[in-house]
């Protein structure tokens, strides 16, 4: 149950140094630095299916980002977020 709560109340804030994630139960910082890539995964269970955002750390660990998530194939929000990640991602390497 903390699980869900945090990812559906949970935010994700960008900045030019890295990522803030604020939830209800912790706070985090990653540096761009550590995230080798950002994924948009497909999940299916029963009868319904969903996508979400996961960052993948250079320690090959991966984190869900609060707040990324859709049940709508083509949901043109979730591919903004998408965008918008791996925008700042891009400009953090430069």
């Amino acid at each position: 149950m903390t699980y869900i709560i945090g990812r559906g109340y949970g935010r994700a804030l960008l900045t030019p140094d890295g990522i803030f994630f604020k939830g209800p139960f912790r706070r985090r910082s990653i540096p761009w630095a550590e995230i080798i890539e950002i994924e948009k995964r497909h999940h299916t269970a029963r009868s319904s299916e969903w996508w979400d955002l996961r960052l993948v750390r250079a320690n090959g660990r991966d984190l869900a980002v609060p707040g990324a998530f859709t049940s709508n194939r083509y949901d043109h929000k979730f591919e903004a977020k998408l965008a918008l990640l791996r925008e700042y991602w891009q400009r953090a390497a430069r």
